[in-house]
């Protein structure tokens, strides 16, 4: 063959097949993840290798959302390896490139004959000025693996910034497991009579006055005091006139398709749970508008810590529902923090149930608020995580459902609650969500929810 003819063949370097070999890795890999990859016109090719489109790998849908990549492969070691880390120099031409592109841009580092391969957010990291002068991107091994355990990543990059992730919901089912508990009973009656009293300080006032304990339950309105009390008995039938009083069941008001009466009910059962909450032995905050473990005292009167032992979904568990803070230097007591429960009556598709929502409330001495308890009390919302809730949730289902057997030399107290609960209502889901897709907590977040946490997957709180 002339020697002319040989010159002209067309050359393929060892660097181009090690860059072929990268890009055939990065696509092999993307392909685990269940998206598609639209490799470059190689003779055309300025800096982007391909592109990612996301699709849902249930389905099938393409969603049109992508990310251009450009793959760097190597043989060698990285500049300044190590075990956990190495550095990527970039060329200024090439940034300014991926700087200027209107989609997002991802670099891929990639070691084909280790199978090793690593991303990183251009645009992310070249938008810091002192970083685009540098021209370096350090990657870490650890975090930013470019395997299919990257894709949730991807899929939040590639979503333009005025739409919410787009994250697939697994196929498999899952029971969510609500914040509402059931009313499984109400007080039988409603009882309604005519009064002259016209505001609730005055009925106060006459029980005071005779030496009556009397029980929550009732309101006043125009001329007339509702009840779930018998109002034909004492001592209610002296507040009343006797001939006007009428008795409905209380289904009638609690099934009523009337506003007003379904708010007046409302209105009367919350009263019905005041008392039922100081039975428990709660105590309520008027101005934080909620029920709260009040802290103990010993014999001093000096007010100590409590806690409550409940069933977390299997488990028995304890919880310090009111604890006791000191000053460092003076060692006197700064502020307590009870756990506290704020709720309301709702009603979802004809049940009715209690929304329990936990909180906290913060005292001085057991009841005076903290006039910081505003500030601790944010604080501590944003570190609670899902678990540290959910934990609270059942503490408080279990205080409200649980039938405590009296012993032969307990004080008997004839009083009884009126309302029972049953348990927390439970939807039923065709599609699961992948909690690590979408609510990545560190150690301290997971450590803030141990009493809540088991390894049962049929829970969720919404």
């Amino acid at each position: 063959m002339p020697r002319e003819t040989r010159r002209r063949r067309k050359r393929i370097t060892r660097q181009q097949i090690i860059g072929q070999q990268g890009v055939n890795m990065v696509e092999r890999v993307v392909l685990d993840m269940g998206f598609t990859w639209h490799p470059t016109n190689a003779n055309l090719e300025a800096g982007i290798d391909g592109t990612i489109e996301i699709r849902d790998p249930v389905t099938g849908e393409a969603t049109s959302n992508i990310i251009q990549v450009q793959v760097k492969a190597t043989t060698r070691n990285w500049v300044s390896e190590d075990s956990r880390q190495f550095t990527c120099r970039c060329e200024d031409r090439d940034i300014e490139y991926w700087m200027q592109a209107n989609t997002p841009v991802v670099l891929v580092a990639v070691r084909p004959q280790g199978d090793e391969a690593y991303w990183a957010n251009v645009k992310e990291v070249f938008d810091d000025p002192k970083q685009r002068r540098d021209g370096r991107i350090r990657f870490d091994k650890k975090s930013q693996r470019f395997d299919a355990s990257a894709g949730s990543a991807l899929i939040q990059l590639a979503v333009p910034r005025d739409q919410g992730p787009y994250i697939p919901a697994p196929p498999h089912g899952e029971i969510l497991t609500s914040n509402l508990l059931e009313v499984r009973s109400f007080p039988p009656a409603v009882y309604v009579g005519s009064t002259d009293y016209r505001q609730p300080q005055e009925v106060f006032d006459w029980a005071r006055e005779r030496g009556i304990d009397l029980r929550s339950g009732w309101l006043l309105t125009e001329k007339s005091i509702r009840t779930v009390h018998d109002l034909r008995e004492g001592p209610w039938v002296d507040l009343v006139d006797r001939g006007s009083v009428e008795r409905f069941d209380v289904q009638e008001w609690a099934d009523s398709d009337d506003p007003d009466r379904r708010r007046e009910f409302v209105r009367l059962m919350t009263r019905v749970l005041l008392e039922d909450m100081r039975l428990l032995g709660l105590w309520r905050s008027s101005e934080e508008n909620c029920f709260y473990f009040p802290a103990r005292r010993d014999e001093g009167r000096n007010l100590q810590p409590r806690a409550y032992s409940y069933t977390s979904r299997r488990h028995k568990t304890s919880r310090e529902v009111a604890s006791i803070h000191y000053h460092p230097e003076t060692n006197e007591i700064t502020y307590c923090r009870h756990s506290a429960l704020k709720c309301a009556f709702v009603r979802v598709q004809g049940q009715w149930c209690l929304a329990l929502i936990p909180h906290y409330l913060y005292t001085t001495d057991g009841k005076a608020l903290y006039r910081y308890g505003e500030d601790l009390l944010s604080g501590i919302k944003r570190l609670e995580w899902q678990d540290a809730v959910v934990g609270q949730v059942l503490m408080w289902k279990h205080k409200l459902t649980r039938v405590r057997r009296r012993g032969l030399f307990d004080r008997y107290d004839a009083r009884k609650r009126l309302l029972s609960f049953g348990g927390l209502l439970k939807a039923k889901c065709d599609r699961g969500v992948d909690d690590e897709d979408w609510l990545r907590s560190d150690a301290a977040s997971t450590d803030a929810g141990k009493d809540g946490d088991d390894d049962s997957p049929e829970w969720g709180l919404f």
